[in-house]
């Protein structure tokens, strides 16, 4: 029996929007700028191990579930093939992929001991274990994203609208659990409230950092920020102190030559999107980061 509330509605059409929504600004921005690859790449571990109930449970139970599901599943798929393929560029490095690695080795790690302790109070099967660890990895899967953002000088793809439906479908999520378990239903999952409340206070305190400095300003496609980010609570001790090397193109294209008057599009030869966001592949800054290493140095 599907279990359906005004908040369980809610979240999942706030999720379905956020899709939608990063989908789109890729599209019309030509350029997948500011997304996380490897952000993208645990979303699609999350929804295949959450979601293996599609192999065996008829759609006609509920087309609702049955067809977000999918949905999940695709447009993951979607937008990495869109970053991998029709705007291949990131500026990820070492550090990220390494954090990507412990958030998910930490879920597989913290999925037994969260199991041991619910199996008190239910039974445990094959799809419960691999539901948990979904629910554990989607906690903190969006931490390489925050650290990619906190990176990037150049303006993104990603806005405010983005932030809002992302982060608030794990909160209507949240409150659905709460109605279910005081309901005449009593059932209360809390793995989902727990983790849920993890993941939904990463997105709190960087949309906090996010609109109190207004991070993208449109001066002819420059970004006035850099390191502000240490003002948030969690996102500043998980990710610690932002990484002085910035690249030489990212430096001009935030804050221009002398700092107003240069668009993007005349630095370096690179192409920009609508809203000054590079498209171009961005070979050359990794030759120039030991030099832009170097300027980066007091002297």
């Amino acid at each position: 029996m599907i279990h359906m509330n005004i908040f369980r509605i809610l979240g999942d059409v706030s999720h379905t929007a956020s899709k939608c929504i990063l989908i789109w600004a890729i599209h019309s921005n030509r350029s997948a700028e500011g997304v996380s690859l490897i952000t993208q790449i645990l979303y699609v571990a999350v929804f295949c191990t959450r979601y293996l109930d599609l192999l065996w449970v008829p759609p006609g139970v509920s087309w609702w579930n049955f067809i977000l599901k999918n949905f999940y599943i695709i447009s993951s798929l979607y937008i990495i093939l869109l970053m991998t393929r029709m705007y291949a560029r990131t500026r990820e490095r070492e550090k990220s992929w390494r954090l990507g690695s412990y958030c998910l080795g930490g879920s597989i790690v913290l999925t037994p001991v969260v199991i041991v302790i619910n199996s008190a109070k239910q039974r445990t099967d094959f799809s419960d274990i691999l539901w948990t660890f979904s629910i554990i990895l989607e906690s903190v899967c969006v931490v390489p994203q925050l650290l990619l953002l906190r990176q990037t000088t150049v303006p993104t793809v990603i806005d405010s609208f983005y932030l809002l439906t992302l982060g608030s479908y794990r909160g209507f999520y949240i409150l659905n659990w709460i109605v279910r378990a005081a309901s005449s239903e009593h059932h209360f999952e809390w793995r989902a409230v727990l983790f849920g409340i993890i993941q939904t206070a990463f997105y709190v305190d960087f949309a906090w950092v996010y609109w109190a400095r207004q991070r993208v300003k449109l001066r002819n496609g420059g970004v006035v920020d850099s390191d502000d980010l240490s003002r948030g609570f969690l996102v500043s001790r998980v990710l610690g102190r932002g990484d002085p090397s910035i690249n030489d193109e990212e430096r001009a294209a935030g804050y221009g030559a002398n700092h107003d008057d240069i668009a993007p599009s005349s630095r370096r030869g690179g192409k920009w999107g609508p809203r000054g966001i590079s498209v171009s592949a961005d070979e050359a800054s990794i030759v120039d980061d030991d030099e832009s290493d170097e300027d980066a140095r007091p002297h």
